[in-house]
């Protein structure tokens, strides 16, 4: 019977990374529908794999304001992973597992936890970005026997009935195996997926996993999604690949009539179903802030902007969501402000106006984007801004600009900066891998961690990506009077990490607004250098992309 038939959701997440994905949740609600039992293990709270990936790091960057798992959100931080999910499994005794929203950064957890139960044999698929970006890497280890490619709703399915009914897994569409040659055989791209036809269940997750800290408070959050797909083509960004995928779905002999009818694969639900939606999660679990997991929110016609601030009015329960700064007018700032806005991310990325158009394929110049910013911060909504550093053949002088970029833009509280990271399935990968900076079989970690990638002079090596890390919200925040020691910092001189004290304190209690308690620290007298910035002539040499596609 059905019933008694045992799926296990396995979501193997970066340590603390709070929010609940929709891939699980809209998982339980079809495997529910069909009449399967299902249960979740999720890793979340786990930390004794020390890939330094935890929120953490933020923290200790400067890029978030301090927070306590425990105190602030109910979390009972856990070791013994592995040990863990073998119990999981010799209790719950699944039939099948769903190793669920895999990502390049936690497939080195995922891999050991199924070596942990392989003597088990249970039959199991892998989905996510990076089972659908890479999937002969994923292929190339013993013990991953399938992975799924593009949407997994239809294909988590087809396994699922397929293992119960004792049919050919070889055959279910949006897979992909090895045959007994030990090739890769990519089947048959399931149809795209009516995104307005499921309803995410998020019943599996603990209460205290909706808990995260935002703008230095914490709310019970929830996420949402409003539409599927980017109309974007960021070069350092997997999303474009995923919609890749998406087009080979289109193309799918049995494509159904919703996806005839767009012929797209950017889908946005309709104001109706989100409605609808949004009225039940707020009965059903009583949040306090809702979180629109979109790629790009507002890349969507200014009518259906308009329709949605109309359609929240009745809820005006806050909200975040992460866009790019070109798509904000003042109307649609002032309406959103209005109906509940309470945050907003923007990613500016870089500050070099042709590596940014050019190489990351990022349009507007640099006096657009103040432009841009100067409507945003009128509108009184906060944000924060992202950076990355590190990219293929950027130079610190590249690197100063985007600080100078970032300083030229009013009123963010907050700043969040991350190192290149070289996912597989990204334009920027290929250009790091054919310049010979990267192995191509180098598996990527996460966006905090050191750079993977060995360029040679003029460009940041490692130890410059790292320094500039610990630095860079310093550069942007104090005068240029005191770059000179925040440069001895940067470069580790005698006596950086009395200033790195200071000028860190400083900004925790100046900028992000924490109460350190009475302490009062005083400048140390340590004598600063004059070479702050001083521009060397090599690092005008621009990166080599004659072989490359951008």
């Amino acid at each position: 019977m059905k019933k008694n038939f045992r799926v296990l959701l396995v979501y193997p997440n970066l340590p603390l990374m709070l929010v609940p994905p929709l891939a699980v949740a809209l998982f339980t609600t079809i495997i529910r529908e069909a009449g399967y039992s299902v249960s979740l293990f999720d890793t979340t709270d786990y930390i004794d794999q020390d890939d330094g990936s935890s929120p953490r790091n933020r923290v200790k960057y400067l890029q978030a304001r301090d927070f306590d798992e425990s105190k602030d959100l109910g979390v009972s931080v856990k070791t013994g992973l592995f040990e863990d999910y073998e119990k999981k499994i010799i209790e719950y005794a699944p039939e099948v597992i769903i190793y669920v929203a895999v990502v390049e950064d936690t497939f080195i957890k995922t891999l050991g936890m199924i070596n942990k139960i392989a003597k088990f044999n249970i039959p199991s698929i892998m989905g996510g970005i990076f089972p659908s970006a890479a999937p002969e890497k994923c292929l190339a280890y013993d013990s991953i026997d399938y992975v799924g490619i593009g949407e997994g709703e239809s294909t988590i399915m087809d396994f699922i009935n397929c293992v119960f009914s004792g049919g050919d897994l070889k055959q279910i569409k949006g897979t992909a195996h090895l045959n007994e040659f030990g090739l890769v055989v990519k089947n048959e791209a399931q149809s795209l997926v009516n995104i307005e036809d499921v309803e995410p269940d998020f019943s599996l997750f603990a209460e205290e996993r909706f808990y995260r800290p935002m703008g230095g408070q914490i709310f019970k959050s929830m996420p949402i999604e409003t539409y599927r797909g980017c109309p974007y083509q960021c070069t350092y960004c997997n999303s474009p690949g995923y919609r890749d995928d998406g087009r080979a779905a289109i193309n799918a002999k049995n494509v159904n009539e919703t996806v005839k009818l767009s012929n797209k694969f950017l889908r946005r639900k309709s104001m109706e179903t989100l409605s609808n939606e949004i009225e039940k999660t707020i009965s059903k679990f009583k949040p306090e802030f809702l979180y629109f997991v979109d790629d790009s929110f507002m890349a969507r016609p200014k009518a259906e902007m308009v329709a949605f601030c109309e359609m929240y009015s009745k809820y005006k329960l806050p909200f975040w969501f992460n866009t790019r700064p070109e798509n904000c007018t003042e109307e649609n700032l002032k309406l959103l402000k209005d109906v509940g806005c309470y945050r907003i991310s923007f990613g500016i990325e870089c500050g070099n106006e042709e590596f940014r158009t050019k190489a990351l394929r990022r349009n507007g110049s640099n006096e657009k984007i103040k432009k841009w910013f100067d409507t945003i911060s009128d509108s009184g909504i906060p944000y924060s801004v992202n950076l990355i550093i590190g990219f293929p053949g950027e130079t610190r002088d590249m690197v100063m600009e985007t600080v100078e970029l970032a300083r030229n833009i009013d009123r963010f509280d907050s700043i969040t900066v991350s190192i290149f990271t070289p996912y597989n399935g990204t334009v920027l990968r290929d250009v790091a891998v054919k310049n010979g900076w990267l192995d191509d079989s180098v598996i990527t970690v996460h966006t905090t961690s050191s750079s993977l990638l060995d360029m040679p002079d003029p460009y940041l090596s490692k130890h410059d990506i790292d320094c500039l890390m610990r630095v860079l919200p310093l550069y942007v925040y104090f005068d240029k009077e005191e770059w000179s020691n925040i440069y001895r910092i940067e470069k580790m001189d005698e006596g950086w990490e009395e200033l790195y004290n200071y000028y860190s304190f400083k900004y925790k209690t100046g900028f992000l607004g924490e109460d350190l308690g009475d302490e009062i620290l005083e400048r140390p007298s340590i004598g600063a250098t004059t070479t702050a910035c001083a521009s060397d002539p090599k690092n005008e040499v621009k990166i080599n992309l004659e072989n490359v596609s951008i």
